[in-house]
C-alpha cells in the first residue's frame, strides 16, 4: 500500500504537486505513488523531478470507475488534481468514501462539492473517509482565516461566562501570478455545461450548509473595509471566486452549529462561530480601479454565456508544463486580509476585532495552490491524532473542520507562509496571538 497518491500528475498542477512532494523535509516518513493518463508523460515526469526509480507508476482513466476503485483502494491519501471536478470528480470521491480512503482536491466548484455531499457524506462517516475538497487558493486562505479569527475570539474570551461570537468577517484578496488553466475549465464548465437553474442555485447563500444563517450583503460595485493594526481603509471590487470561498466558510460554520444542535456538548457550543455574515472581495488601489474590476467581470461573466466567446477563452491559459516552468512558478506572491468583528458580550461590551494575514510567495494558483493541497495531505497522513474532533468522525468536510491547527503550523513550518493574527479589544488594546 502506498502512502500518498498524486491523481493527474503530468498537469501543471499534477507535477508542482509531485515537485514539492518529493523534495519535501518529511519525504522519508511516506510513499508516493503517481498517476495519469500517459505513461509516457508519466516517464518524462520522473526523469524531469528525478523523482526515485522506486516510484509507483499507474495509468489509469479517470472515467473508469473500476480502474479508479483498483488504484485508490491501495491509497492511504488521494491528491485528485483532475478537473473540472464537476466533470471528472465524482468516481475518484465515490471510490475514496467506499474504501475508508482519505481525499483532497482543489476545487473551486460548489457545484460538485454539494454533489459529493449529498451522495457520499454519509458513506464516508460509515468507512472512516475523510473527504476535504477546496484545499488549494479555493477555498483555504479564505477558510482557514476565519477558523483564526475565531480561535482567537474564544482565546481572548476563555474566562467569560459565555465566548465572544462573530459578527460580521470580511476577507481581502491581494494576487500577482497567471490566470491558472483551473480557473478557466471552471468558468467553461459553469457556463458551457451546467443548467442555468443549476448554477444560479449554486450561487445562493449557506448552498453548502446543513444549517441556514443570516443572510449575507448582496454584491456591490465597491468593497471597503477598515484594517484595526493600522486603520487604514482599503477597497476593491468584485472576486470571482467570492461565492465558492463563501459557500465553504458557510459550510464550515454550519457543520459547527449542527455539531452543536445535535450534540448538544458544552464544547461544542463554545466552538461555533456565532450569527457570522460573511463577505470577500478583491483588493484594488482606488475606488475607480474596484469599480472598474467589478464592472468588467459583470460584462466578462455576460460574454461567457456566448459559446464563441467560452471557445476563444478555452485556448487561454497555459499548456504545457517544463523545468523552466517551474522556476517561472516561483515568482508571483498571495495576501490574504481578514477583518473579524465580534459581538457584543457582557464581558466585552464593545466589539473586539481581529485581523488575520495570510502571505506567501509564488504564483497562487500553480505554485502556492499545490503546496496547500499537498500539505493538507500529509496532515491528515501524518498528524491524524491532533486534527479537529469532527475530522475523526469522517465525510465530506472543508479544510477548517478537517485540518484546523494542523494545517496552519504545516504551512508556517514546511511552506514558509506567513500567518499572523492581531487582535484589538474594544478598548483598543492590540494583542498579537500568532
Amino acid at each position: 500500500m502506498v502512502d500518498v497518491l498524486v491523481l493527474g500528475a503530468t498537469g501543471v498542477t499534477g507535477r508542482q504537486v509531485t515537485r514539492y512532494l518529493n523534495s519535501h523535509p518529511q519525504h522519508s516518513q511516506f510513499t508516493l505513488a503517481i498517476a495519469g493518463r500517459s505513461r509516457r508523460k508519466l516517464d518524462n515526469l520522473i526523469s524531469d523531478l528525478s523523482l526515485p526509480k522506486s516510484i509507483k507508476v499507474q495509468v489509469v482513466d479517470v472515467t473508469n470507475f473500476e480502474q479508479v476503485e483498483a488504484l485508490v483502494k491501495d491509497a492511504k491519501i488521494v491528491l485528485n488534481t483532475v478537473g473540472p471536478y464537476t466533470k471528472w470528480g465524482s468516481p475518484v470521491v465515490r471510490a475514496c468514501a467506499r474504501n475508508g480512503v482519505h481525499y483532497v482536491d482543489l476545487t473551486g466548484e460548489q457545484i460538485f462539492v454539494r454533489d459529493i455531499v449529498e451522495k457520499y457524506d454519509y458513506v464516508a462517516t460509515k468507512t472512516g473517509s475523510i473527504l476535504v475538497p477546496s484545499c488549494g487558493m479555493d477555498s483555504l486562505p479564505s477558510d482557514i482565516a476565519v477558523h483564526i479569527a475565531n480561535k482567537a475570539l474564544k482565546q481572548l474570551s476563555k474566562d467569560a461566562v459565555e465566548p465572544l461570537q462573530i459578527d460580521t468577517s470580511t476577507t481581502s484578496h491581494e494576487l500577482h501570478g497567471v490566470f491558472s488553466n483551473g480557473t478557466i475549465s471552471t468558468i467553461l464548465t459553469a457556463f458551457g455545461s451546467i443548467p442555468k437553474h443549476k448554477l444560479a442555485e449554486s450561487l445562493r447563500d449557506y448552498y453548502l450548509s446543513p444549517v441556514e444563517g443570516k443572510p449575507s450583503p448582496p454584491p456591490r460595485l465597491k468593497y471597503s473595509m477598515s484594517l484595526p493594526s493600522t486603520r487604514e481603509a482599503v477597497v476593491g471590487g468584485y472576486f470571482m471566486m467570492s461565492s465558492a470561498n463563501r459557500a465553504i466558510v458557510q459550510r464550515s460554520w454550519g457543520l459547527l452549529e449542527w455539531n452543536s444542535l445535535t450534540t448538544k456538548s458544552t464544547e461544542a457550543r463554545k466552538q461555533r462561530y456565532g450569527p457570522m455574515v460573511y463577505e470577500e472581495f478583491m483588493r484594488q488601489k482606488s475606488t475607480f480601479s474596484s469599480v472598474l474590476l467589478t464592472l468588467t467581470l459583470l460584462v466578462g461573466f455576460s460574454l461567457m454565456t456566448l459559446s464563441p466567446v467560452r471557445w476563444f477563452v478555452g485556448r487561454l491559459g497555459m499548456k504545457e508544463t517544463s523545468i523552466d516552468l517551474d522556476r517561472q512558478l516561483e515568482s508571483g506572491s498571495l495576501d490574504v486580509i481578514n477583518v473579524t468583528t465580534s459581538l457584543p458580550s457582557s464581558a466585552f461590551p464593545k466589539p473586539v476585532k481581529v485581523e488575520t494575514t495570510i502571505s506567501a510567495k509564488g504564483d497562487p494558483g500553480y505554485y502556492l495552490s499545490p503546496i496547500m493541497m499537498a500539505e493538507s495531505g500529509l496532515a491528515l497522513l501524518l498528524d491524524k491524532p491532533a486534527l479537529p474532533a469532527l475530522a475523526k468522525n469522517g465525510g465530506v468536510l472543508t479544510p477548517a473542520i478537517a485540518l484546523g491547527d494542523v494545517i496552519v503550523k504545516r504551512l508556517q513550518e514546511y511552506a514558509k507562509f506567513d500567518i499572523r493574527c492581531e487582535v484589538v479589544d474594544g478598548a483598543g488594546e492590540s494583542r498579537k496571538t500568532i
